[in-house]
């Protein structure tokens, strides 16, 4: 009884680490997809919303419009180097009357929770430079009531949400403003957190610890028959 318990649990055991392993495989090759789309479709530039193809992430823009500073939207807990901060984002009409998402980059938080930081305006006419992406979802540790009123505070940047309270017609991507660009504030943001290499790695971790996992067993049962 003693035996087939353990064959059982070893086998869970090595099912659950190569299913891991098998996991960070295709983490990887998704990351590679990635990299790849960004790479190919970060080299054309498109100058109107209405000129974007059906799947526009990762093609670059350059709009001419004006910023609404009245519907600030602040994303919580962004980290720069162990300093708590945000991302500020603000809605953009552009000279063809379309509206976008901008995240211009990260601001540090002030001391208080109860104070919200000095948000930069940039009035008139201005060029926007960006990438556009797909609003990183963060985990939210738990359930936090919706704010009201402008600045807001959110956990996650969810366009349709954002759209309903702003009463715009906000698309369901965002635009990441060029580093380069004069508007944009300390950037922070990466479309590829970790590289497919790192996955890989990882899986080869996985399926080693499976094969020393399957050795020890081997060498128990072996053991356990004299």
């Amino acid at each position: 009884m003693r035996r087939t318990g353990f064959i059982l649990f070893t086998l869970v055991v090595l099912s659950v680490l190569v299913k891991l392993g098998m996991w960070q495989i295709s983490r990887g090759q998704e990351k590679e997809t990635l990299t790849a789309a960004l790479k190919l479709r970060g080299e054309q530039t498109f100058y109107s919303v209405a000129s974007l193809p059906d799947d526009p992430l990762w093609y670059r823009v350059r709009l001419s419009g004006e910023y609404d500073h009245s519907k600030a939207v602040l994303l919580d807990n962004q980290l720069d180097r162990g300093r708590p901060g945000y991302h500020l984002f603000y809605p953009f009409r552009t000279e063809n009357g379309a509206w976008v998402l901008v995240n211009l980059g990260w601001l540090p938080a002030p001391q208080y929770r109860d104070e919200l930081p000095v948000l930069p305006e940039f009035h008139g006419q201005v060029m926007l430079t960006g990438m556009i992406a797909s609003p990183t979802q963060l985990p939210e540790l738990s359930e936090t009531g919706t704010e009201s009123g402008w600045p807001r505070r959110v956990q996650n940047i969810k366009p349709d949400e954002l759209a309903a309270a702003t009463g715009l017609p906000l698309p369901d991507w965002v635009i990441q403003i060029d580093p380069d660009d004069p508007l944009a504030l300390k950037q922070n943001w990466q479309a590829v957190v970790m590289g497919p290499e790192k996955h890989y790695a990882y899986a080869v971790q996985w399926f080693l610890l499976a094969l020393a996992v399957a050795g020890l067993a081997w060498w128990w049962l072996k053991r356990s028959t004299h």
